[in-house]
């Protein structure tokens, strides 16, 4: 079961995290809000440059874990210390999107956003449940490596 969850079914859920940023991506720039109604409509360079850099950082980590964890060459290839650090940062990512989609959940009147938050904060919590379990496998110390 673990396997399947690591190896199959967690990089389809971080490549579905990348097409979401991607949808949402492009659903900003082709209809950008209506800014009439804002005090500050104009954003700084730097302000662009670092969400840019933010967002292709994010997207980066999560197709990097999704070939660490589904893909048998890139994982061999690979340090030990570099994929148990990659993974181990994604989970961390994972953990908060999940927190952050259950405190939606519960600020909010019952409705259909809440099936929404609760199937996000599932799928966030089974990525991370597979980055923390294949670090833990990379990590060269510890009580699964025998002397």
């Amino acid at each position: 079961m673990t396997s399947v969850l690591s190896r199959r079914l967690a990089p389809i859920l971080l490549l579905l995290q990348v097409a979401y940023i991607g949808l949402f991506t492009v659903l900003f720039t082709v209809l950008p809000p209506d800014t009439a109604e804002l005090d500050h409509t104009e954003t700084s360079v730097l302000d662009t440059a670092l969400y840019a850099a933010t967002l292709l950082g994010i997207v980066v980590a999560l197709v990097g874990a999704a070939a660490l964890l589904g893909l048998e060459k890139v994982r061999a290839r690979t340090p030990r210390a570099v994929r148990a650090g990659w993974l181990g940062v994604v989970a961390l990512g994972q953990v908060a999107i999940a927190v952050l989609a259950l405190i939606n959940v519960f600020g909010q009147d019952p409705g259909p956003d809440i099936v929404f938050g609760v199937a996000m904060a599932v799928a966030a919590l089974g990525a991370a449940a597979a980055c923390i379990t294949e670090a833990r496998a990379s990590v060269p110390f510890g009580p699964h490596v025998q002397a």
